[in-house]
């Protein structure tokens, strides 16, 4: 359909580490990741993949996938090397199970640039930040050359 009205090049960006969320982890009792939903969300990850790879030769649309998945993988991993200190709470509230709307009269962390997640299920603003350099590294190599 976009191809159709004209697009030439699509962005998509993958799914995150699941099992990784501080709200699962919270809901499975767990303090590590849960690799069963990781393994889920890798696998989709890789169909994506197979399907931008299927659209650029089928139909030569320029195709990009931003693998959010090994950024925050990797960030949680070796959160210092992002310089983050916690990888594994989120900085609204408890850090592990509220989320949007019950993060709105929370106390929130003094720092949120040292979290990798702002609350239960969404990463802050730092992470994302760093996910989109990555993202615009790729898109700059790619579509612009």
């Amino acid at each position: 359909m976009l191809h159709r009205l004209g697009a030439k090049r699509l962005v998509v960006v993958g799914v995150p580490p699941m099992g990784c969320m501080p709200l699962i982890k919270y809901l499975r009792g767990q303090k590590t990741c849960v690799d069963q939903l990781n393994q889920i969300a890798f696998t989709f990850n890789a169909k994506i993949i197979k399907n931008l790879e299927l659209l650029q030769s089928k139909i030569g649309l320029k195709t990009i996938y931003v693998d959010a998945y090994s950024t925050i993988q990797e960030a949680i991993k070796n959160p210092r090397k992002f310089g983050f200190v916690e990888a594994s709470l989120g900085c609204c509230g408890t850090g592990t199970y509220e989320y949007g709307e019950t993060c709105k009269d929370m106390q929130v962390c003094k720092d949120p640039t040292k979290y990798v997640f702002w609350d239960a299920v969404h990463p802050t603003q730092r992470m994302y930040q760093i996910i989109v350099k990555k993202a615009i590294a790729s898109i700059s190599e790619e579509f612009l050359v």
